[in-house]
C-alpha cells in the first residue's frame, strides 16, 4: 500500500471517529459519582408537551404521556458505566418503595435485538423502552448519558439532572415522595369544581317525591280513568 493510500485512510478514519463522536451523547465522565434526585421548586417548573407509544423490551408498546400523572423517564444505555448496577437499584426503588402514583420508565436508543440480548443476560425485571426513531427524544431531550426527567402530574419539569442517580439513598426517596405527595393533594381545578357544582344542582332539583307528579291530564281511548277514592 503507498504512501499516499495510507494516508488518505488514516484521514477517513479520523472523519469517521469525529463524525461518529459528533452523533454521540455526551456521556458521564467515569469520575462522576451517582447523586441524589433534587426537585425543581414548583414555581420554577417548565410545563412540557409530551405524548409518544415506544415499543417495550422483551415485548409490547407503552405510552408516555405528561399530564396524565407523576412519571420518571430514566435515559439510559446497556454500554453506559454502572448500567446494571442503575437499572437494578431503579427496579428496587420501584418495588420497595410505594410509588403506584409515579411511572417508571427506563428509555434507550440502542437497537432491539443488542438491548434484547442484554436485559435477557443481565434479567432485567424493570421494562426498557426504545426511542429509536428520536419520537420521545424530540419532545423531551437528552443532552447526556444518563440523564433523569421527573414529570409532576401537571406535566411540568420537576425534575431534569444529568449523571448516575443514587436511586435508594433517602434524599431520592424524599424527592419522590414529595412529587408523588404532590399529586395527592391537588385541589380541584376550575373546570372540575363547575361541573361537580352543576351535578350537585341538577340531583337536588331532581329529587321530586313521588305523590308530587302530576297525574296525566289526558285520557287514553278505550281505557277507562280510575276513580278518585
Amino acid at each position: 500500500m503507498s504512501h499516499r493510500s495510507l494516508a488518505l485512510l488514516l484521514v477517513l478514519a479520523m472523519l469517521g471517529i469525529m463524525l461518529w463522536r459528533h452523533e454521540l451523547f455526551t456521556v458521564q465522565r467515569p469520575g462522576d459519582h451517582p447523586r441524589d434526585l433534587q426537585a425543581i421548586e414548583v414555581a420554577r417548573r417548565g410545563q412540557t408537551a409530551v405524548d409518544a407509544v415506544l415499543p417495550v423490551v422483551p415485548i409490547g408498546m407503552r405510552r408516555v404521556r405528561a399530564g396524565a400523572g407523576p412519571v420518571l423517564i430514566y435515559y439510559w444505555a446497556p454500554w453506559m458505566k454502572d448500567a446494571s448496577a442503575q437499572a437494578a437499584a431503579l427496579d428496587s426503588l420501584r418495588r420497595i418503595l410505594a410509588l403506584e402514583t409515579i411511572e417508571i420508565e427506563i428509555v434507550c436508543f440502542d437497537p432491539f435485538p443488542s438491548v434484547a440480548r442484554y436485559v435477557a443476560r443481565r434479567r432485567l425485571t424493570l421494562p426498557v423502552l426504545l426511542d429509536t426513531r428520536g419520537d420521545l427524544r424530540a419532545q423531551l431531550p437528552c443532552p447526556s448519558l444518563p440523564f433523569t426527567y421527573v414529570l409532576d402530574a401537571e406535566g411540568r419539569i420537576a425534575v431534569g439532572q444529568p449523571g448516575q442517580v443514587n436511586w435508594l439513598s433517602p434524599g431520592t426517596r424524599a424527592t419522590l415522595g414529595r412529587v408523588a405527595q404532590e399529586t395527592r393533594e391537588r385541589p380541584l381545578n376550575g373546570a372540575t369544581t363547575a361541573v361537580r357544582g352543576r351535578m350537585q344542582r341538577f340531583w337536588s332539583r331532581s329529587e321530586t317525591r313521588l305523590g308530587e307528579i302530576p297525574r296525566p291530564s289526558r285520557t287514553v281511548p278505550g281505557i277507562e280513568s280510575p276513580r278518585p277514592a
